[in-house]
């Protein structure tokens, strides 16, 4: 494979790596955020039903809770393969910020961090691979088998 060929795929990868790790930090830094300031408190589950968002089906969560004598909505995709889903009339903690009630969450802000954590990692340990990948390539074009 011509070198020219694998320094371009070196680019690609981490023209790639850069945009993934970008569009991690936005969701980080929210999720950091949130696990700051975030207040529970209890809301209830007004919608509960599978749909199809973007080609793929998610089991939607609508909610409401109340801030303050200031009543709030919001909605959150879960997957349907998750064994765990609020259901309609349910009970549940909403995360919310005292800030902004508007934003809100029912997902627990720590777990939101591990995830995009580890997503990071993951993402780390996949480019790791892939130059590995790339240097035997490099090292077998070249002729050298030392």
């Amino acid at each position: 494979m011509p070198k020219s060929l694998l320094a371009l795929l070196c680019v690609v990868v981490a023209v790639i790596q850069f945009a993934i790790f970008q569009a991690a930090q936005v969701r980080s830094n929210l999720a950091q955020h949130m696990q700051e300031v975030a207040q529970p408190c209890q809301g209830k589950v007004v919608k509960g039903e599978g749909e199809i968002i973007e080609g793929k089906s998610r089991y939607v969560v609508g909610y409401e809770f109340t801030v303050a004598g200031k009543s709030f909505q919001n909605e959150e995709y879960f997957s349907m393969r998750q064994e765990q889903v609020p259901q309609k009339g349910q009970t549940i903690t909403v995360f919310f910020d005292p800030a902004d009630p508007a934003q809100s969450t029912l997902t627990d802000p720590k777990v939101v961090v591990n995830r995009v954590a580890t997503f990071k990692l993951l993402t780390l340990g996949f480019a790791a691979f892939t130059y590995s990948f790339i240097y035997v390539i490099w090292r077998n074009s070249s002729g050298d088998k030392s």
